[in-house]
């Protein structure tokens, strides 16, 4: 499936561009899942916080440096959330931004969760950004809808087509994109990129220092489902199950 230019804009609404099942309207036992990043400490992480009810189902994090999923069990008080790993707990609670005119803080009106992470030796600070709950998705299978395949292997793809930008290595990219490749400058430009040979050709003007920077930041885990495609950072690329099909350049 082609991504179209114009639902790429500069400034996607995540939340309602991946929403299913508001958590409003959803069942009580319904297992959902919000979605944050943000720092613990001076490491960026993700994490998929899963409840079902009032209560904190089975969750996990991870850190960007290495991706490797943290399981997490928790209780949900008072919205507080205290999640525990294995010899540490995180401190979480709702935040906003000002325009909840009084209301509690909820995963529909907070912009995020702030606290912090504790072994019982070192606290650290913990500020997320993300929010809405929607229904969530199986254990090993965040790509569901794009694919059969397990998350390792859909998204190992996407780290290969990463590690070969950050290479600056055109032939090793290659082999993780669908051509013709679209390649968005802007809202209202665009090119096809229609083989390798081009690929290369036109390498240096794609990737340019700012744009390979951009990418090393993003994390190839978990990615948000955007109409069909797995959307890597904030519109940065997009990959169907066939590999990369668009490019977002600055």
């Amino acid at each position: 499936m082609r991504v179209p230019a114009s639902w790429v804009s500069w400034g996607l609404t995540l939340a309602c561009l991946c929403a299913t099942v508001p958590w409003r309207v959803a069942h009580a036992n319904e297992l959902q899942q919000a979605t944050y990043d943000g720092t613990l400490g001076p490491q960026r992480i993700g994490l998929i916080l899963n409840v079902a009810g009032q209560q904190v189902a089975p969750s996990r994090y991870y850190y960007f440096r290495h991706l490797t999923d943290i399981p997490l069990t928790g209780e949900w008080r008072n919205n507080t959330f205290i999640l525990h790993e294995q010899g540490a707990t995180m401190t979480l609670h709702f935040v906003g931004n000002g325009s909840e005119d009084g209301k509690a803080l909820d995963f529909d009106n907070s912009v995020g969760l702030e606290g912090s992470w504790s072994n019982g030796k070192i606290t650290l600070p913990v500020k997320l950004q993300g929010g809405g709950l929607f229904t969530a998705s199986p254990v090993g299978h965040w790509y569901q809808s794009i694919t059969d395949e397990t998350d390792d292997v859909f998204e190992a793809r996407t780290e290969g087509f990463c590690a070969a930008v950050a290479k600056g290595d055109s032939a090793l990219a290659a082999r993780y994109v669908h051509f013709p490749l679209r390649v968005n400058h802007g809202p209202d430009k665009h090119v096809q990129i229609r083989d390798a040979k081009q690929l290369a050709a036109q390498w240096k003007q794609i990737f340019t220092p700012a744009y390979v920077a951009r990418f090393a930041d993003a994390s190839p885990h978990s990615m948000a489902i955007v109409q069909g495609n797995a959307m890597l950072g904030s519109g940065l690329a997009f990959f169907s199950d066939k590999g990369l099909e668009v490019l977002n350049v600055p």
